[in-house]
């Protein structure tokens, strides 16, 4: 009777959550025209409010309900069906020698990508962080991660130099060095879910989707250093399974658990915010897994530490300047611009105004754009205004959050809808109809000469004119939405089964998607680990 009731109340608030989730981003896309939805019933509805709004939530939550709860049912009867009185095989010494050439498989197939769209994607950041890998006088800076600064960059230097001064060569190598390293991960993935579940179709799937679907292959080839961090902490999702599940035979393996802690301070190294993931991923297991503390001491405290002084130590040696805190407030700077343009100066006292106008130009907060930070971010004196009064800021925010919440709400939700909403388009500028699914062309430095011309014709128009969105269905594989109920539906169905290894390893997903949810916009290269963590996910609901 309690295992009922549990498993209710569990489909309950994932129901409650999916509804929400639904209803408020189907709205904001509709008033934004980013819907992916072009039936006319779809577009004559309209914005539900008051009475309207309760009776579509009613009707909404009764349906997930029933979805989730028939799916609940379904899959452990059948689990227990199929696992009853049964041990998985060990694999033998054939098996083991399968995966190098499982790998090998999947890298000449991301490499048939690659020469679609030779000799590489030089896009996002690059430019900027080469010029300090190149030039001596350039001096560094923390606003890239320094270790994919001095990865990526010396790499295209070296390629630079030796091919006598050919950018492309160089973007060739780092796309090579990078397809690499993501191939390791791949594989390493593909033999966990098959060890995990003992299904060939599944393993099959998984590999099909790493060497073959577009949002993984296009970056594999892209200089972002999103990709690294995703692949590693896609590695250290994994790793943490093995270690909830069995947590004395894991650390009794010194080399797994100094891969689990390699791989996560190498995430946080190729992108700031990984290191605060860990951090709430850290205080959240000392809360939810008592039994296992093990785990907080031994692997995440260390990984804290040693990215942080990796980190620091980098600085040290590079000489580089101190990164600014301002990407990081992209949120409250949306929510004070929210009010401002909503409410006007009459939703400030004179000294208020004062301190905004101090710190941005009256024109920049006019131009506030809901679905991205930049317009008015990049324009505010931020180290040299706002960190120098930071407490009257503070009080600043806060005073305006308690008396104008719905407005609060409102942008946060307006400047996030399209990584939790799966029914939209993505898209930073949504008034230029625009994609802004990845920037296949990248920088005019590097000119594309693709050695398969009509293959780079269909990942072109799936980055840049959303032919994906013709294919109901189809189209949810590409949306970052979709991809994020994937693993929330997965981790409730953990937490249903009592399953350490399943809940553990997608919290720490989470809570690096809830660092991304406080960035200044919705990018696919943030959430590239909800990508890559949804054949695992479905092994996690085919599998023990």
């Amino acid at each position: 009777m309690r295992t009922e009731r549990r498993r209710r109340i569990i489909v309950l608030i994932l129901a409650v959550l999916f509804t929400l989730m639904q209803l408020t981003g189907w709205q904001i896309s509709m008033r934004y025209g980013t819907t992916v939805h072009r039936n006319a019933f779809f577009q004559n509805i309209g914005i539900l409010s008051g009475i309207q709004f309760a009776a579509a939530a009613v009707f909404e939550a009764a349906f997930w309900y029933a979805v989730i709860d028939l799916s609940f049912y379904f899959l452990g009867k059948r689990k227990k069906g199929r696992y009853a009185g049964k041990k998985k095989a060990r694999g033998g010494e054939t098996e083991r020698r399968l995966w190098p050439a499982v790998g090998a498989g999947l890298f000449f197939c991301l490499l048939i990508g690659l020469l679609g769209c030779y000799p590489g994607i030089y896009a996002y950041d690059a430019q900027g962080q080469l010029g300090q890998a190149m030039y001596p006088e350039t001096v560094y800076t923390m606003h890239h991660p320094l270790l994919h600064t001095l990865f990526m960059g010396k790499i295209i230097t070296f390629g630079y130099r030796i091919s006598g001064e050919d950018l492309a060569f160089g973007i060739l190598l780092y796309s090579i060095a990078q397809m690499l390293i993501c191939t390791v991960i791949f594989t390493y993935a593909v033999r966990f879910i098959w060890n995990m579940t003992k299904r060939k179709w599944l393993a099959v799937t998984a590999f099909l989707y790493y060497a073959f679907f577009p949002t993984v292959v296009l970056f594999t080839f892209c200089t972002t250093k999103d990709v690294l961090c995703s692949a590693f902490l896609h590695l250290m999702a994994i790793l943490m399974y093995e270690l909830y599940e069995d947590m004395e035979g894991f650390l009794a393996r010194k080399g797994k658990a100094a891969l689990l802690i390699l791989s996560g301070v190498l995430m946080c190294l190729f992108r700031n915010n990984g290191v605060y993931a860990i951090v709430l991923m850290a205080l959240l297991a000392a809360v939810f897994f008592r039994r296992n503390l093990k785990a907080v001491f031994l692997i995440l405290i260390p990984v804290i530490l040693l990215s942080s002084l990796s980190n620091k130590g980098l600085q040290t040696l590079l000489q580089a300047r101190k990164a600014s805190m301002l990407e990081a407030s992209s949120v409250p700077i949306q929510q004070l611009a929210r009010v401002y343009n909503e409410e006007g100066e009459a939703g400030f006292t004179q000294e208020e105004l004062q301190l905004i106008y101090q710190a941005v130009p009256i024109e920049r907060l006019q131009g506030y754009t809901p679905t991205i930070a930049d317009s008015v971010k990049n324009f505010v004196y931020f180290d040299d205004v706002v960190m120098g009064q930071k407490g009257e800021y503070l009080k600043l925010w806060l005073k305006k959050g308690i008396r104008y919440p719905g407005r609060y709400l409102a942008a946060f939700l307006d400047n996030t809808y399209q990584a939790w909403y799966p029914g939209t388009s993505i898209a930073r500028y949504p008034e230029e109809a625009k994609s802004d699914y990845l920037e296949i062309e990248g920088f005019d430095t590097v000119e594309k000469k693709p050695k398969i011309p009509w293959l780079y014709e269909v990942y072109y128009k799936i980055a840049a004119e959303y032919s994906y969105q013709k294919i109901p269905g189809v189209r949810l594989l590409f949306s970052i939405g979709a991809m994020f109920w994937m693993v929330l539906f997965t981790w409730f169905y953990g937490i249903w089964q009592k399953n350490r290894g399943i809940t553990a390893s997608l919290l720490l997903i989470l809570c690096f998607t809830l660092t991304c949810f406080l960035g200044p916009t919705v990018l696919v290269r943030y959430y590239l680990n909800l990508f890559y963590i949804f054949p695992v996910c479905l092994g996690y609901i085919s599998g023990k």
